[in-house]
């Protein structure tokens, strides 16, 4: 076996195994079953999602004929453990083939892309009603450096600390905000969740989960 049909062959073990890992964490959270999220989203994600990232490094083609029957081995065992057959990994890699460019792949990308776009307005929005506070903020520091009168110094600090409860807020929405946006561009980055639909087409995609464009 070459180095590349290696290389994309072990891609595709690992592959089906974080999507068998991703359908048993969905059924996890529908049942509620919060140890089983835990080693999953813990445990056994991290640990393949290592092994996927480490098979895009392009160091792997660099390595010995010996170096590569090693990995290989260990791509078998996980093979076994988790009841795929090479029949079906081959099939698979077929599959990817053959959808390159009209597989499910491209619309989870999509909608991830989508996602983070949407993100990015929600923030510009808050923005737009942030920016105008911040000043107004200012102005009433300002303002109570100026005052004179107790009761107008009581009325201004009243007004700061609405502005700020406010402030604070929204600076709250868009750290959320940001958290999310950071999460799918890593998503997005490490490939997998979205390359574990690139053996079913758009069209078998859409037929399971109602997507739309």
């Amino acid at each position: 076996m070459n180095t590349d049909k290696f290389i994309n062959y072990s891609k595709e073990i690992i592959l089906q195994v974080l999507r068998k890992n991703s359908q048993e964490l969905t059924k996890a959270y529908e049942e509620k079953n919060e140890k089983e999220i835990e080693v999953l989203e813990k445990e056994v994600l991290p640990k393949y999602e290592k092994l996927y990232l480490a098979l895009s490094d392009e160091e792997l083609k660099k390595k010995t004929p010996e170096e590569i029957q090693g990995i290989l081995k260990i791509m078998e065992d996980i093979l076994e453990k988790n009841n795929f057959s090479k029949e079906f990994i081959e099939e698979s890699m077929k599959k990817r083939e053959e959808y390159k460019d009209k597989s499910g792949a491209l619309v989870v990308k999509r909608l991830f892309e989508y996602s983070i776009k949407n993100l990015k307005k929600k923030k510009t929005n808050i923005y737009k009603v942030l920016t105008p506070l911040l000043k107004r903020e200012e102005q009433l520091e300002a303002d109570l450096k100026e005052a004179i009168q107790y009761d107008d110094e009581m009325k201004i600090s009243a007004d700061i600390v609405d502005v700020r409860d406010e402030k604070r807020e929204l600076l709250e929405q868009v750290a959320e905000l940001d958290a999310k946006v950071f999460l799918i561009e890593k998503d997005i980055e490490n490939k997998w969740k979205y390359e574990i639909y690139g053996t079913i087409t758009q069209e078998e995609l859409e037929k399971y989960t109602n997507y739309k464009k």
